[in-house]
């Protein structure tokens, strides 16, 4: 008996492995263009076009992405969107998220950004992947001179 529910364990452990690596390896971002719409003197709406590389064997379809930026610990911007994104499963898609901004809220970010200060940065949200919902938090420091990512 002893013997048998090692024996179960180790197939259920081996399972839970082809699984996890089949459908649940995290899909690679990367930043791949910013460009801006809908500018007005009081705000805009700040797209970013997303690389993402989705490693898993099946499409990874996200129904819904709330999102918030934040720059040295205050809210720079937020939004939400409920469009159906799909990234193939293998593949690498661009994606587009809007990302309205205004310019009285954002002015300390920006002034920052600007001089070419160190400023901190924060991306934090969730997204629904097929119904569940996904946490994610992204954390850095980055400054305008040559855009560089620092950790």
């Amino acid at each position: 008996m002893k013997y048998f529910v090692i024996l179960i364990m180790a197939i259920s452990l081996s399972g839970c492995s082809y699984f996890k690596d089949r459908y649940g390896q995290k899909p690679e971002i990367d930043l791949a263009n910013i460009y801006f719409q809908n500018t007005t003197p009081l705000s805009t709406t700040m797209v970013f076009v997303l690389s993402v590389k989705n490693p898993n064997k099946i499409d990874l379809k996200v129904e819904e992405l709330t999102y918030e930026v934040q720059l040295d610990q205050k809210e720079f911007a937020k939004a939400t969107t409920d469009k159906l994104i799909t990234i193939p499963a293998g593949q690498t898609s661009q994606v587009e998220l809007p990302l309205p901004v205004s310019f009285l809220k954002a002015i300390d970010g920006i002034t920052k950004v600007l001089s070419g200060q160190d400023v901190g940065y924060e991306i934090l949200g969730e997204a629904k992947v097929s119904g569940i919902r996904l946490p994610f938090n992204e954390k850095g420091q980055f400054n305008m001179n040559g855009l560089t990512k620092k950790e």
